[in-house]
C-alpha cells in the first residue's frame, strides 16, 4: 500500500523535482502587479521574514532595498537556489511555516507569496506569524482565490483532476483556496485588508483575480 503523504512531504517532493527557478525579468513580467503589492521598496532597515522563499527572487528584492532579510523554506532545492541568489544578503533556514525558528516579536514585516495555500494547517501558520511579529508589525500574504476566473477555467478545461494542472508539474501538491472572509477569520483579531490581482481580463481583476492579497497589522 502506498504511503499517504502529508502536505509538507508533497511540497518537498514536488519542488525538489521541479524547483521554481526563474529570472527577475520573467517573474515580474508574468506578475507585473507584484512589485508594488509586495512592498519591496518600502522596508529598508526593517527586519523581514519571507515564509517559503522559493528560489529567492522576491527575497533578493528585499535585500536590494536594504531590508534585514530572513527566509524559510521546506525544499532543499529552493534553499540552495535562493542562497546562490542572495549570497550573504539574507539568512536562510529550512523550516515549516507552522513552526518558525525565531523568537517572539522578532520581525517588522512578514511576507509570503503563493505558499500558505499549500499548507494544510494554516491556523498554525497564522499563529506563528502573529507570534514573531512585533506589536504594530505587518504581514502580507498572497494565496489563491476561491472566486477567480483562473480556477473556473482550470475546472472547465481539466475536469475533476484540474488541481494537477495548477502548479509547474503534474506531481500532486496540496492546494487550498481562500476568500476575503476566510482570510479575515484566519488572522482575527488582526484587521485585514484584501485585494485581488492577476486576471487575463483586467477589468474583472478586482472581483475574479487569481491571487488574493491579505495585509494586516499585529495589534
Amino acid at each position: 500500500m502506498n504511503k499517504v503523504q502529508n502536505a509538507g512531504e508533497l511540497a518537498i517532493e514536488h519542488w525538489n523535482k521541479t524547483p521554481l527557478d526563474v529570472s527577475e525579468q520573467e517573474r515580474y513580467r508574468f506578475y507585473p502587479w507584484l512589485y508594488e503589492a509586495a512592498e519591496f521598496r518600502h522596508h529598508g532597515g526593517d527586519r523581514i521574514l519571507e515564509i517559503g522563499c522559493g528560489a529567492g527572487v522576491d527575497l533578493s528584492q528585499f535585500v536590494k532595498h536594504h531590508a534585514k532579510s530572513f527566509a524559510i523554506d521546506l525544499t532543499p532545492a529552493h534553499l540552495r537556489l535562493a542562497q546562490e541568489r542572495v549570497g550573504s544578503g539574507a539568512q536562510l533556514c529550512r523550516a515549516h511555516g507552522g513552526s518558525i525558528p525565531f523568537g517572539d516579536s522578532t520581525f517588522d514585516y512578514v511576507y509570503s507569496h503563493g505558499v500558505i495555500h499549500h499548507i494544510d494547517q494554516p491556523r498554525r501558520v497564522a499563529g506563528e506569524i502573529m507570534r514573531i511579529l512585533r506589536p504594530g508589525g505587518r504581514f502580507n500574504i498572497m494565496v489563491y482565490a476561491w472566486w477567480s476566473l483562473s480556477r473556473f477555467e482550470y475546472m472547465l478545461h481539466h475536469g475533476r483532476d484540474w488541481r494537477l494542472f495548477v502548479e509547474n508539474s503534474r506531481d500532486p501538491v496540496h492546494i487550498d483556496f481562500y476568500t476575503r472572509r476566510s482570510l479575515e477569520e484566519l488572522f482575527s483579531p488582526a484587521p485585514v485588508t484584501v485585494e485581488k490581482y492577476h486576471c487575463r481580463i483586467p477589468v474583472l481583476e478586482k472581483w475574479l483575480g487569481w491571487f488574493i492579497v491579505a495585509k494586516g497589522t499585529k495589534p
